[in-house]
C-alpha cells in the first residue's frame, strides 16, 4: 500500500475493499506502489501544491475555482491510469458523490467509501429489500426489468455475463435482479437501458447495498449520467451521431452508409457500455472515468473507437462489411486483438490533444459544447423531429458463435476478419463451433509445396484448408475430418465440405444422393447397417462419401465428381486449382468459385487446427 495512508487513523477511515457479488471471485488486494492510490483517503484539506495522492476526490477542495480544476485534473490523471482492483468500489461511489455534489465538503465525500459508512449503506438496502419484497415469495415471482434494454440484449446480458463473457451463476442473477428491481419500485426508474449492464459491472466490485446506493446517487444528476426516457436516449444518439460528424467526418460517412448512426445500432455504446465489444478489464477503466465524467465518456470512448477501428480497415474489409452486424464483429475482434493498446488509446485518441494557435488543445470538444448538442437534439426528439421506434429487432446482439484465432508465429491473414469467422462457425459441427483457429501452415511461411503442407498437418485431424483465388477476389476453402496424407484410395466422410468464404459466402456440405432414405451425415460412416442390404443409391452414396478426400504425392483434392474431376483440386506445388461439381456436394446450380471458372491460379495457402477456447489445446488431443 501506499506510503503516504496515515497508519495512525481509525480502521473505520480505512477504504471498503472491493468484492464481486456477481461472480463471486476474489478481487487482487494489492495496492501497487507508487501507483498513487492508498487504503485510506486524505486528510489535507486543500493546498496548491500536488494534491495527496491517496485521496480519490480530493478536487472537491481548495478554496478557488482554479485550484478545485487543478486537483480534478490530477484526479482524472489518476483515473487513467486505471483504479487498483481492491479500491474499485471506493472509488466508484465516491466519484459519483463528488459528481452530482461538487460542493459537498471533501471529508463527507470521502466518507461515502470508508468502512464508517458501511451499517448506513446496508440498513438503507434492507430496508428497500422489505419495502420491495414484504414476502419471501415476492422475490420469487420478481421479473427482471429491462428498462428498455429490450428482451435479446437482456438475455445476452444473463447468458454471457455481460463483461465476463459467460453465464452469470444462479447468486449473482439473484443479486443482480434485486438490485434491478429495486431501481424500479424503489427509485421509480422506469426506462433506463444501460442500467442493467451498468449495474452488472458495479455488482463485480461491490455488493448489493453499495450498487445500490451507486444508483441512488446518480440519479441526483441523472442527466450527467444516463437518459431516464426515449426520448433522451434517441438525442444521446443524435449527438454521438453529431460529434462523429465534427470530429471524424470519415468515418461518419463510413458509419452513415451503413445505418451504424441509428438508435438501434449504437447499443453496444448506450445500452450495453461496450461490454459486448472490449475485453472485461477494459470496460472496468472505462468505469473508472464513467463514474466521475459521466457520459462525456461514452462520447469520448465511443468516438475515438470508431475511428480507430476505421483507420484499421482497408479497403477489401469496407466492401465486405455490408450491415451494422458485420461493422461490430470487426470492432470486437479488433478491440481483443494485439493490434488494440488500450493504454495508447486511451492516452493518444481518447483523451489526445492537438496543437493550436496558442496552446494545445483537447481533441474532445469541451463539456459545454457537448451539453448544447444535446439539450437542441432533446428538443427535436420532443418536438417529433427524431424517430422515437424502438428499434430492438434491428440492435446488435454479439454472437458467440464466431471463431476466435490464436495469434501465434505464423500469422492469420485469410481468416483474419469476424466476418469470415462468423461463417466458418456456422458451417462447423456444433461440437466444434467455439473453438478458436490457429494456423499450422502457410504457403508464404512455409514453403509451397504439397511436402511441406503434409509435414505441417500430420498431426491434425479436424483441419480448415483456405486459398486465395488469384485474379478474383476470392477465399475458398475446404475442411476435413481426417489428417490429409498421401491416398489415392480415399479417405474422410460425409461431414467434410467445401466452401466459398468471399465474396458471398456459401457452403457446400454433403447431400443425400437421390432417394436415398438416410438423411444424417452421420450414417454415412456406421457401420451397424449391412453394406450387403442397402440399395443401390444407398451403396453409391456411401462409396462416394468415404471417398470425398482423396491424395497424392502430387495434388490433394475433396469431393468425387461425375467425370472423374474433384469438387476442388490443387496441384503439387499449390500454385493451380481446379474446381468441378461434386456428387453429393452442391448447393443448386451455385458454383465453388461464384462463376464459370473451371482451372485458376492459387496465391496464399492456409491451413488452419481447431484449439478448445478452456484451454487452449488443440480438440484433436
Amino acid at each position: 500500500m501506499d506510503g503516504e495512508e496515515d497508519a495512525g487513523g481509525s480502521p473505520l477511515d480505512m477504504f471498503i475493499l472491493s468484492q464481486d457479488s456477481l461472480f463471486g471471485t476474489k478481487a487482487d488486494q494489492v495496492i501497487p506502489s507508487g501507483s498513487g492510490w492508498s487504503a485510506r483517503p486524505s486528510r489535507r484539506e486543500g493546498g496548491s501544491g500536488l494534491m495527496s495522492a491517496a485521496s480519490v476526490s480530493s478536487w472537491v477542495t481548495g478554496s478557488t475555482h482554479r485550484a478545485r480544476q487543478a486537483e480534478r485534473e490530477e484526479l482524472l490523471l489518476l483515473l487513467r491510469r486505471g483504479v487498483p482492483p481492491c479500491l474499485r468500489c471506493a472509488v466508484w461511489v465516491t466519484n459519483v458523490v463528488a459528481a452530482v455534489s461538487p460542493d459537498m465538503p471533501k471529508h463527507e465525500v470521502d466518507e461515502m467509501g470508508t468502512l464508517r459508512k458501511v451499517q448506513v449503506l446496508e440498513h438503507g438496502w434492507k430496508v428497500a429489500l422489505r419495502s420491495i419484497f414484504p414476502d419471501a415469495t415476492d422475490e420469487e415471482d420478481a421479473h427482471f426489468p429491462d428498462f428498455g434494454l429490450g428482451d435479446r440484449n437482456m438475455v445476452n446480458l444473463l447468458l454471457t455475463g455481460g463483461p465476463r463473457g459467460v453465464s452469470i451463476p444462479e447468486k449473482g442473477a439473484k443479486a443482480l435482479k434485486r438490485v434491478l428491481y429495486a431501481a424500479r419500485m424503489s427509485l421509480g426508474i422506469e426506462y433506463c437501458p444501460i442500467l442493467p449492464d451498468m449495474t452488472a459491472i458495479c455488482l463485480t466490485a461491490m455488493d448489493e447495498a453499495y450498487a445500490y446506493a451507486t444508483i441512488r446517487q446518480m440519479l441526483e444528476d441523472s442527466s450527467h449520467f444516463f437518459p431516464l426516457s426515449r426520448t433522451e436516449h434517441v438525442a444521446l444518439c443524435k449527438t454521438f451521431g453529431d460529434l462523429m460528424l465534427k470530429l471524424y467526418p470519415q468515418t461518419h460517412a463510413i458509419m452513415q452508409s451503413i445505418g451504424m448512426l441509428t438508435p438501434g445500432a449504437l447499443d453496444p455504446i448506450f445500452k450495453r457500455f461496450f461490454v459486448t465489444i472490449l475485453r472485461t478489464e477494459h470496460v472496468k477503466r472505462i468505469m473508472d472515468l464513467y463514474t466521475l465524467e459521466g457520459l462525456d465518456t461514452l462520447f469520448r470512448f465511443g468516438t475515438a473507437l470508431m475511428c480507430l477501428y476505421h483507420a484499421h480497415l482497408t479497403t477489401r474489409t469496407e466492401l465486405n462489411c455490408p450491415d451494422v452486424h458485420a461493422w461490430w464483429d470487426g470492432v470486437r475482434h479488433f478491440a481483443h486483438s494485439r493490434r488494440f493498446k488500450f493504454d495508447v488509446f486511451l492516452s493518444d485518441q481518447v483523451y489526445g490533444v492537438v496543437s493550436g494557435t496558442l496552446r494545445q488543445r483537447s481533441i474532445f470538444p469541451r463539456r459545454d459544447v457537448v451539453e448544447r448538442l444535446m439539450e437542441r437534439n432533446e428538443e427535436l426528439a420532443e418536438s417529433g423531429r427524431l424517430d422515437l421506434t424502438d428499434d430492438d429487432l434491428v440492435a446488435y446482439v454479439y454472437n458467440d458463435n464466431t471463431l476466435g484465432f490464436v495469434e501465434g508465429e505464423v500469422p492469420v491473414v485469410l481468416a483474419k476478419h469476424a466476418a469470415e469467422r462468423h461463417s466458418l462457425a456456422n458451417w462447423l459441427p456444433t461440437s466444434l463451433s467455439s473453438t478458436k483457429l490457429e494456423c499450422i501452415y502457410s504457403s508464404n511461411v512455409h514453403g509451397r509445396t504439397i511436402e511441406r503442407f503434409y509435414h505441417h498437418v500430420a498431426k491434425t485431424k479436424h483441419s480448415i484448408t483456405l486459398l486465395e483465388v488469384l485474379g478474383k477476389d476470392v477465399t475458398i476453402g475446404m475442411f476435413a475430418t481426417q489428417t490429409w496424407h498421401s491416398n489415392r484410395d480415399g479417405y474422410g466422410d460425409g461431414n467434410c465440405f467445401l466452401f466459398r468464404l468471399r465474396p458471398n459466402p456459401i457452403c457446400f456440405k454433403w447431400q443425400n444422393l437421390p432417394n436415398s432414405q438416410s438423411s444424417q451425415p452421420d450414417t454415412l460412416s456406421s457401420e451397424s447397417a449391412s453394406f450387403e442390404s442397402c440399395s443401390s443409391t444407398e451403396k453409391a452414396q456411401r462409396y462416394f462419401a468415404d471417398q470425398v478426400m482423396v491424395s497424392g504425392p502430387d495434388f490433394i483434392s475433396m469431393g468425387v465428381g461425375s467425370d472423374g474431376a474433384s469438387g476442388l483440386r490443387l496441384n503439387e506445388d499449390l500454385t493451380r486449382g481446379s474446381s468441378s461439381p461434386a456428387m453429393g456436394m452442391g448447393v443448386g446450380n451455385e458454383s465453388l468459385l461464384g462463376d464459370d471458372s473451371q482451372v485458376f491460379d492459387i496465391g496464399l495457402v492456409e491451413c488452419y487446427r481447431l484449439v478448445r477456447e478452456v484451454d487452449g489445446m488443440p480438440v484433436d488431443l
